[in-house]
């Protein structure tokens, strides 16, 4: 994975957000590569501090998407109100 890279002394909400390369294409923003950070960095934060260890990261976004949530898209989960999510992982 290819984190943003941040001053070490700095703390800030995207710390753990995958970098998203620029492309100006839509056929390259739709893309699998482009797209599966999109969905990587929208995930909760919760399940990302995890996503070093597989195992712990494969239960917990299992956990998020059968047990809390019922998304029937991707639209739908992109769409979702992020502000929930610090509720559902506690």
């Amino acid at each position: 994975m290819v984190f943003l890279s941040h001053p070490r002394h700095m703390t800030t909400r995207h710390k753990l957000d995958l970098h998203l390369p620029s492309a100006n294409l839509t056929k390259v923003q739709k893309g699998i590569y482009y797209s599966g950070i999109t969905l990587f960095n929208s995930l909760p934060l919760g399940i990302k501090k995890v996503a070093h260890n597989t195992n712990k990261f494969k239960h917990e976004l299992k956990r998020f998407l059968i047990k809390k949530n019922s998304f029937y898209s991707v639209e739908e989960y992109m769409d979702r109100d992020a502000t929930y999510d610090i509720g559902v992982l506690q």
